[in-house]
């Protein structure tokens, strides 16, 4: 079953609002790492989160930008999959410079400002999104977004 891309990119808008953590998988010399953050989004589907400079995945990060991340918190039915998984770079950002996009995480949470003296600004800039829902496309089914 194909749908138009403009129903494809609602619904991953529409997920995106209806959770809050992000399971982010970074690597280094082919030794993966995976960490729950909190995260916060724009239209285009760019991820934001926060973290300290010398955590395991921003140092990953740092050495190679490739990232995937999983988003799967909020289920609607039982037994029924759906979630996120994207493919993507992720770069850290001055919080000096992109207010725009440090404003964004601060909507999202209120809390942000306790953590942002000793934490950074990430970005995670998707290649593709996969859209997996059960209901709409069929057990496995899932439907690719490439930006």
């Amino acid at each position: 079953m194909e749908i138009p891309k403009e129903e494809l990119q609602k619904y991953i808008l529409d997920y995106l609002e209806k959770n809050r953590r992000m399971t982010i998988a970074t690597s280094e010399n082919n030794v993966p790492w995976a960490s729950t953050v909190m995260f916060a989004y724009d239209s285009d589907f760019n991820l934001y989160f926060i973290s300290v400079p010398d955590s395991r995945k921003t140092k990953n990060i740092a050495t190679n930008p490739k990232v995937s991340v999983a988003i799967n918190e909020y289920v609607y039915k039982k037994g029924f999959t759906i979630g996120l998984q994207i493919e993507g770079k992720a770069i850290m950002l001055n919080k000096e410079k992109d207010k725009q996009e440090l404003e964004i995480y601060r909507q999202r949470f209120d809390w942000a400002d306790d953590f942002l003296h000793d934490h950074e600004l990430y970005k995670i800039t998707p290649e593709k999104i996969y859209y997996l829902d059960d209901e709409k496309f069929g057990p496995g089914g899932r439907k690719v977004l490439k930006l």
